[in-house]
């Protein structure tokens, strides 16, 4: 035991001493490992209680019995179960996700590795010593209607609701890259997600606009109750149907996005706890070198090529108001790109083509030239409509001589 806290403390040691080099105030916590959070994002067996299965993560955890409660929620089988990591002042910080076992088994395993985030928060945090109390709490999910956490948030007085600093769900994590939910126009929340993942070196975060949203309960339950709320979610890949418009998300668990998001939800969790609420971020931190940000004349991969074009023109349809595009994996985009390259003509009959025969309606641009980036007119095409789905793959041809490749890209947008 000796050996393993000893371990875990110089995770907390050189963590404390990396973000102390990025940013003006350094934020300390108890990092795990891969391994084990990894360990406890499986799901536990087919008949064993989810309820049982939280409360055994929190004794793996080493949080005191005495720090969990549960309570019974009106109208609701299931107890609502509380573990408090209590902090030195009279704020709050609330932590959630849903008790709720899906029927499918691979959607089950999103839903536990969320529920399974909560203990291993509790965790990394227990011994920091914070200003504000974090109250991790797993609401039952058996009415989206009258869902507990509505219950919850209604029967707080304002001036506990006024305590709060900000409610934070976690749902649907580790797909995909990490995404978030809030209220239109809300960019207190969203400022501090991104402020943490600029300090942790990790991709920046996407608005979650997908169908999903609609699950997002508990943040919504808190924001109808004046408490700012926020989901933390991921954008997974869609698969399109051969012969139809229809698409399904793909929901596996990806352990290092996984993992990449409960770093992210630590540091993230620690500066809304040092600052007041509401407050935006003020930070120096001077971001990482980007794909966009790389020299023309570097050579990209294919992975960041799409990159660039996907944040080209989710960055375009943001700043006109539009919906962000979710990623949807075309299987015959890319080999119809690169039949594109090697005939050495940009084309969009093809792709025009494939759209009418999935029975889609949507935009189209192609593109080929020394650096990954639609022009200006073709970015304009998508930054209006009703589209949903975004398509994208690129096609590397090498040069002779030592010249920088070419890159040929077809971009699909879907209703």
């Amino acid at each position: 035991m000796a050996k393993i806290r000893f371990q875990h403390a110089l995770l907390v040691l050189l963590l404390a001493t990396n973000c102390a080099a990025q940013a003006p105030k350094s934020v300390t916590y108890l990092r795990l490992s891969t391994q084990i959070v990894e360990q406890r994002s499986l799901p536990p067996a087919p008949s064993e209680d989810w309820s049982d299965a939280l409360l055994n993560l929190y004794a793996k955890a080493g949080i005191p019995r005495d720090q969990i409660v549960q309570r019974a929620v009106p109208g609701s089988s299931q107890e609502m179960i509380i573990c408090t990591v209590a902090g030195r002042g009279d704020s709050f910080l609330v932590v959630s996700a849903s008790l709720a076992r899906p029927k499918d088994d691979d959607v089950a395993s999103i839903a536990w590795a969320s529920l399974a985030m909560l203990p291993v928060l509790a965790e990394s945090l227990n011994g920091v010593s914070t200003e504000s109390t974090i109250l991790f709490i797993a609401f039952p999910g058996e009415s989206r209607r009258h869902p507990s956490s509505a219950w919850y948030a209604q029967q707080l007085s304002d001036a506990q609701r006024k305590k709060i600093k900000a409610a934070v769900e976690i749902s649907g994590i580790g797909r995909g890259r990490t995404t978030y939910d809030v209220r239109h126009g809300d960019r207190s929340l969203p400022d501090w997600l991104a402020t943490a993942a600029l300090a942790l070196r990790l991709p920046n975060v996407w608005p979650s606009y997908d169908g999903g949203a609609v699950d997002f309960t508990d943040a919504k339950a808190f924001r109808s109750a004046d408490v700012p709320g926020i989901t933390v979610s991921s954008l997974p890949q869609y698969v399109l149907h051969s012969f139809s418009a229809a698409y399904t998300p793909v929901n596996k668990l990806i352990l290092y996005q996984y993992y990449n998001t409960y770093q992210l939800l630590c540091v993230f969790l620690l500066d809304l706890d040092r600052v007041a609420r509401g407050a935006a971020p003020k930070s120096t931190i001077t971001p990482p070198a980007t794909p966009e940000q790389k020299a023309r004349g570097s050579i990209f991969t294919v992975g960041e090529a799409n990159s660039i074009i996907a944040a080209q023109i989710n960055d375009e349809r943001s700043r006109y108001g539009s919906r962000t595009l979710d990623w949807l994996g075309i299987a015959e985009l890319q080999s119809m790109t690169c039949e594109m390259a090697h005939n050495n003509q940009l084309d969009a009959g093809p792709f025009e083509s494939l759209l009418k025969e999935k029975k889609l309606s949507g935009a189209i641009a192609v593109f080929s030239g020394g650096y990954p980036s639609l022009t200006p007119e073709q970015v304009q095409g998508f930054k209006v409509g009703r589209f949903q789905k975004l398509s994208v793959a690129t096609c590397i041809i090498p040069s002779p001589e030592a010249k920088p490749p070419t890159y040929w890209i077809a971009a699909v947008a879907s209703e």
